[in-house]
């Protein structure tokens, strides 16, 4: 079930509201004079409903509005959209306040500001108005783009303009629009229920198996182009697993992708790596070179005593050396006497006795004297050290046997390694292999031999052709004749109540070239050829009243109303009062009524009529909603025009 309309309502620039009451399921007549904006409630609800652009006449309505809104009802729910007046000479506003919920009061002009735009407007009407996910897809060489249902393509079915309710070449509201009748053709069978959900998901699962379907067609020719040298890289690394011993030497090589798999998942699954007693040997090494590594140590630090007190041998032997030479040509010429006073008192060159001794002589002779004290204490040093060296040198070559020792046992321990590092780099080599085959059955996991590809692939294409059968234009099409059979009847039984021209025919909606057309004896009649304002105007009403009946009664997702725009005009003059109308077009003009009330009663859909006639009959008076005779009460309240 879809949607129908509570309240319209004006707000004023100074923000005032002016609401229009409607009935559900009901006609509603808003009976008035020329130009008191009757024609304008059409385009007001239509500009609300989310069209792109206004088409509110110019004039007092542009000038004296700050918004206009539409209170919407479906079952429990309601839905009040308030849009902006786009002004005078502007086209459209995204100005938009939405609110949802139930039993919603009509918003204060203080509370309208803009919380939505148009894109989630017409998202949100959609969801009211029941509209699922459908896209018309265009036939192999047709051009046009593909399009989905929405809110715009359903309110076709909802407006009859004054210009559109008497013509007798355009059936539909905003058929003379380009591009327009092709969408209308489209998406009828979606609207009339001849394409249902089961139908939309059909189509989804046939788009979602026919990219599978190439999907793996695409696979296969890859596979069949590739199959030669994706063999000739299997067998390769087969027999690399065979030279690890990771497989038989008896091995043959597969010659399916069935095998390739079975036989490198043996490989890769086969024991990797051959024991060896690596723990002992290796715990003995590590020892062995721990000890290795002291001994290095400690005969590194006896080299370098060893050195070191050969130097200290060596430089005490120099300085003795020199001193003894240098105190032996003093002692030659006499210049250091042994006695102590006489160094002091003597001149060290001439040999007299001095009163004051000379500074510089005193210190050559303590300096002297100094030195000849310190060779007495290196020599008598040169024996301990001698001995140290001896000690040193004696353990320095007990380290040496020491190691000689340890390296005969390293090697011993090193020649067993070299056949563990054979066993360690044969399990090396084998884990990488294993790894390649591993990595390479991965790259493979989806291929399939020919035959099993096939087999997919054709069960593939059973369920596309089958899904494709239930889809066919054929089937749809028996669907869509099915449903405008129904219709057909229907439309025939009120032409006959209202007694048209070509009545006795059948009539039918044709959906093809969207128009009415009387099945005559001298074959198809449309309505363009049908010579009369009367027939043109009525069989715009039946259509769409018959077509709410069934959209009512199917619970389709098209909104349950319909606006019809002065439809007396084809009998009478507007400024003419039905007091003075012909009793023929009287008597035509309440048969359209009475058609109208009788149709809308208990259909679940209603109907707003903007007229002139007022015919003073209890029956036509009770579908009256608002008149607008006196001059006083018009769309636009006459406060407003003064600015109030």
């Amino acid at each position: 079930m879809s949607f129908q309309i509570l309240e319209i309502v004006l707000y004023s620039n100074t923000g005032k509201m002016r609401i229009l009451p409607l009935r559900t399921n009901s006609a509603n007549i808003i009976s008035g004079a020329s130009k008191t904006g009757k024609s304008a409630i059409l385009h007001i609800v239509s500009y609300c409903l989310g069209d792109k652009k206004s088409d509110i006449p110019e004039g007092v309505i542009l000038e004296k509005t700050s918004w206009f809104a539409v209170h919407l009802v479906r079952e429990e729910e309601e839905l009040f959209i308030a849009r902006r007046n786009p002004g005078p000479g502007k086209l459209s506003s995204e100005g938009i306040y939405i609110e949802k919920g139930s039993k919603l009061d009509v918003p204060d002009y203080q509370k309208l500001t803009q919380n939505s735009n148009r894109d989630t407007l017409i998202t949100l009407l959609n969801q009211f108005a029941g509209i699922s996910d459908y896209s018309f897809e265009k036939k192999p060489g047709q051009t046009r783009n593909t399009g989905a249902a929405d809110i715009g393509k359903a309110l076709i079915y909802c407006f009859q303009e004054q210009g559109e309710i008497a013509n007798q070449r355009l059936l539909f509201h905003r058929q003379g629009e380009q591009f327009l009748p092709q969408s209308i053709k489209d998406y009828m069978p979606f609207f009339l229920g001849a394409i249902d959900r089961d139908h939309v998901l059909k189509k989804e699962e046939v788009r979602r198996l026919k990219q599978e379907l190439r999907r793996l067609e695409s696979n296969k020719a890859e596979q069949e182009r590739m199959r030669g040298t994706f063999f000739e890289r299997a067998h390769s690394l087969i027999a690399e697993a065979v030279s690890a011993d990771l497989l038989s030497t008896n091995q043959e090589m597969p010659h399916s992708w069935k095998e390739v798999k079975e036989v490198l998942a043996a490989a890769i699954n086969a024991k990797a790596e051959q024991t060896f007693p690596e723990t002992q040997y290796g715990l003995e090494l590590e020892k062995l070179f721990g000890l290795q590594g002291d001994l290095r140590s400690k005969h590194r630090a006896i080299s370098e005593e060893v050195a070191a007190l050969r130097a200290l041998k060596s430089g005490g032997q120099g300085f003795a050396h020199e001193a003894t030479e240098q105190r032996a040509r003093l002692s030659s010429i006499g210049l250091l006497p042994t006695g102590k006073e006489s160094i002091r008192s003597v001149c060290p060159l001439c040999s007299s006795t001095l009163n004051t001794p000379a500074p510089n002589a005193e210190a050559i002779r303590a300096t002297l004297q100094a030195i000849m004290h310190h060779l007495e204490g290196v020599s008598s040093d040169f024996p301990h050290i001698d001995k140290l060296i001896a000690n040193a040198e004696a353990k320095q070559a007990e380290i040496n046997a020491e190691l000689r020792n340890l390296d005969s046992r390293i090697l011993a321990i090193q020649n067993v390694n070299k056949r563990i590092e054979v066993i360690r780099d044969s399990n090396a080599k084998r884990a990488l292999i294993q790894g390649r085959l591993g990595l390479y059955l991965e790259t493979i996991s989806n291929v399939k031999d020919a035959a099993e590809d096939s087999k997919e692939i054709e069960l593939l294409r059973s369920r596309i052709q089958a899904l494709e059968l239930s889809l066919a234009d054929e089937a749809l099409q028996e669907r869509l004749d099915s449903v405008l059979s129904l219709l057909s009847k229907e439309m025939s039984d009120m032409a006959c109540t209202l007694d048209l021209e070509h009545s006795i025919y059948p009539m039918r909606l044709d959906t093809n070239k969207l128009t009415v057309v009387a099945d005559t004896e001298n074959g198809p009649l449309p309505l363009e050829r049908m010579g009369s304002g009367e027939s043109w105007v009525s069989l715009h009403i039946i259509t769409y009243l018959v077509l709410h009946r069934w959209f009512a009664r199917k619970g389709l997702p098209v909104p349950n109303f319909i606006f019809f725009d002065q439809p007396t005009q084809a009998y009478f003059p507007p400024d003419v009062s039905d007091e003075t109308v012909r009793n023929t077009d009287r008597e035509s003009v309440m048969r359209m009524f009475r058609l109208i009330s009788d149709k809308v009663k208990d259909a679940g859909f209603q109907v707003i009529v903007m007229e002139h006639a007022d015919i003073q009959e209890d029956w036509y008076q009770m579908m009256i909603a608002e008149k607008w005779w006196d001059g006083v009460k018009k769309l636009v309240p006459l406060d407003w025009m003064n600015g109030v």
